[in-house]
């Protein structure tokens, strides 16, 4: 049996059709026979109030829920040796209670998770926690039995910062496109024709280094570029936006996507996505920006050399160097999609098949 405990979906990000109940994670559980029971939590809505990448208050009340239910489950004699609890996010409030209690009772369930990034990584919302966070994360390795992370660089730094090397496991990022484009069809979403703009579809935080990205947009005033709002606040950078009040943006268009089915369908229209993150581990937004026919262009940085192999002349830039940059989005502005570039989310479709076997929940 495989206890699954989602991430919270909040309808501005990914999770919302990743976590939700027939999302992207439960149609591979149904698609390869696994047995599973998900466990949701207590929430607080599904907007992100007090933090940008998780609600600070509604991570913590809705993980902390989710580890009490299965405390019960275990408890009343649910969990059995064998099972898999699987959290999807390896920061997870309380969970080391899981550790705590199969070390007790001795029953032989495992415990499994979602490397994202963590304090590991000097660009991620955490590292200001590293202080007190490192230890608790270090210790956390060595109880859970599994840990996925799609990146074998931040597989390596987690190794150096001494978690448990062996019980991560470098796989894919746990998507499905075929589901998402199932869920935006029974919605009534439909296919639009490509239009001549660039969207920037990462969040507009320091980390993912809007500067760059506004530089570029103010070197090539002959391209119009849409850039992605999906929350209230459009950035944790106040300099961003004293900036944006000042600069010309008569080629640049702030776009509301606090509604993740707005984001999709600038997606749809756009022809190419720009990336200039310091901090990104694959990235959600290169997967949905193929899966929706708009080419990528994604620096010289980190993981995307490797992701995007093959493509390097159209699809990758030297890293923050804007001459190159320039180059080649005027290059991408006369190009059309490649569709080769899905063999990249054939490949991250298959991540739940790894995570399945390894976790011994396939036959």
């Amino acid at each position: 049996m495989l206890f699954y405990l989602p991430l919270e979906p909040y309808v501005e990000r990914y999770t919302y059709f990743m976590s939700c109940p027939g999302g992207w994670t439960e149609s591979w559980f149904k698609k390869y026979g696994v047995e599973f029971q998900r466990i949701d939590g207590t929430s607080v809505g599904n907007t992100i109030n007090t933090g940008s990448v998780l609600d600070a208050y509604g991570r913590s009340l809705y993980a902390i829920s989710q580890v009490a239910d299965v405390v019960r489950r275990i408890q009343c004699g649910d969990v059995h040796d064998g099972d898999v609890i699987y959290t999807e996010d390896f920061w997870h409030p309380g969970i080391e209670s899981l550790f705590y209690i199969r070390q007790l009772t001795g029953i032989k369930f495992k415990v499994g998770c979602f490397l994202h990034a963590q304090s590991i990584d000097d660009s991620d919302f955490t590292y200001p926690m590293r202080y007190w966070m490192r230890p608790i994360e270090v210790g956390m390795s060595s109880g859970y039995d599994y840990i996925f992370t799609c990146s074998a660089i931040l597989r390596q730094l987690a190794i150096t910062a001494g978690y448990c090397s062996g019980h991560l496991f470098k796989s894919g990022l746990p998507f499905n496109s075929q589901r998402l484009l199932e869920q935006l069809a029974d919605v009534g979403f439909e296919p639009k024709p490509k239009e001549e703009f660039v969207l920037f579809s990462s969040r507009f935080d320091l980390e993912k280094n809007p500067h760059f990205f506004l530089d570029l947009v103010e070197s090539c005033r002959e391209i119009n570029f849409k850039l992605v709002k999906p929350r209230k606040h459009l950035t944790n950078d106040q300099g961003v936006l004293q900036r944006l009040d000042r600069m010309d943006q008569s080629n640049l268009e702030i776009v509301d996507t606090s509604s993740k089915l707005a984001y999709y369908d600038l997606l749809a229209r756009a022809k190419v996505q720009f990336n200039c993150a310091k901090q990104d581990w694959v990235s959600w937004t290169l997967l949905e920006a193929i899966t929706f026919g708009c080419v990528p262009l994604y620096p010289a940085w980190k993981d995307f050399p490797v992701e995007l192999a093959g493509f390097e002349d159209d699809c990758i830039y030297a890293n923050e160097d804007l001459s190159n940059a320039k180059l080649k989005i005027r290059r991408l502005m006369d190009k059309q999609f490649d569709c080769r570039l899905c063999t990249i989310v054939e490949r991250h479709d298959q991540s739940w098949r790894q995570y399945l076997t390894t976790m011994n929940l396939l036959g």
